[in-house]
């Protein structure tokens, strides 16, 4: 609850400053105050950078800046709550990679939810009605997509073995920096407000609490019941964009949430029901390892 909470704090303040400085220099200086802060959190664990991966740990990087990238951007034209909503998105591209690149089976019983999930879309980027059809949409949507491809390789890295999480954060934070200052290039504007300062440096602590307390939520509780919990983040959204930016969610942005959120969740679970460990299989089956 408490990641929820800051992730989308951090929103709020992305979406505020997006209204003075670019896209990039947001997240340049977002992910400077990460790196600056998992530096010294790293220097105190005494945790060391592995030679192993490392094409990968940058490739994860790298897709990772360009995901914050575009849903910053995203948050910037469209209301926090379709926004958050689209972000649920991940769940459906995590399994659609895992078909088409793992070569898995796609269960019988995931059907249904993906066409729930589909539809849930269509309902809150509404394709069919030109005014209501937004370009940011779409960029919230391929930012999910690549957050998918992210989390499919750090579960790749997790597999390899030999990698600690505040390093696999690291090369994200690292990539992130580089992401920003290169689209930052031709669109720089000096912050000199202290105001806009404080609202960076909001920025960056938020995002690096959200990014903390969701690791340790995902490693001392079941993963099912934190994806459920984090999904307080799009109430949280849709309410930030109402009290802060007038932003009402229409009928169908909230029913297309609802599929989304429904349908990501009754894929999570077939998911963890699939994972069932093949030595409790054997144990139902002793007779059939011989």
């Amino acid at each position: 609850m408490a990641s929820a909470l800051m992730f989308s704090i951090m929103n709020v303040f992305v979406k505020k400053m997006s209204q003075t400085i670019g896209t990039g220099e947001i997240v340049f200086i977002r992910s400077i105050i990460g790196l600056i802060i998992i530096f010294f959190v790293m220097y105190s664990l005494k945790v060391r950078l592995s030679r192993r991966d490392v094409p990968l740990l940058f490739f994860r990087g790298f897709i990772g800046g360009v995901s914050m990238y575009m849903i910053f951007y995203a948050i910037s034209g469209i209301p926090l709550g379709d926004v958050s909503i689209l972000q649920q998105l991940s769940a459906f591209f995590v399994l659609i990679i895992s078909v088409v690149v793992l070569k898995d089976k796609v269960p019988r019983r995931s059907i249904f939810p993906l066409l729930i999930i589909v539809l849930g879309t269509c309902l809150v980027i509404k394709p069919w009605s030109y005014n209501s059809f937004s370009f940011y949409a779409i960029i919230a949507i391929i930012s999910a997509f690549l957050a998918a491809v992210a989390y499919t390789t750090i579960h790749a890295i997790y597999k390899r073995g030999g990698h600690n999480a505040w390093e696999i954060v690291f090369y994200f934070l690292f990539c992130s920096t580089i992401v920003g200052a290169i689209s930052m290039y031709h669109n720089f504007r000096l912050v000199t407000q202290p105001h806009d300062i404080m609202m960076l440096i909001a920025i960056g602590i938020t995002s690096f609490l959200a990014q903390t307390f969701m690791t340790q939520a995902y490693g001392l509780a079941n993963q099912i019941l934190v994806s459920f919990i984090m999904y307080l983040g799009v109430f949280l959204n849709a309410i930030w964009g109402y009290v802060f930016f007038g932003e009402v969610m229409g009928i169908l942005s909230i029913l297309g949430g609802i599929l989304i959120i429904g349908g990501s969740l009754t894929l999570s679970i077939s998911k963890a029901q699939n994972l069932k460990p093949k030595k409790e299989i054997l144990k139902q089956r002793p007779d059939e390892t011989k």
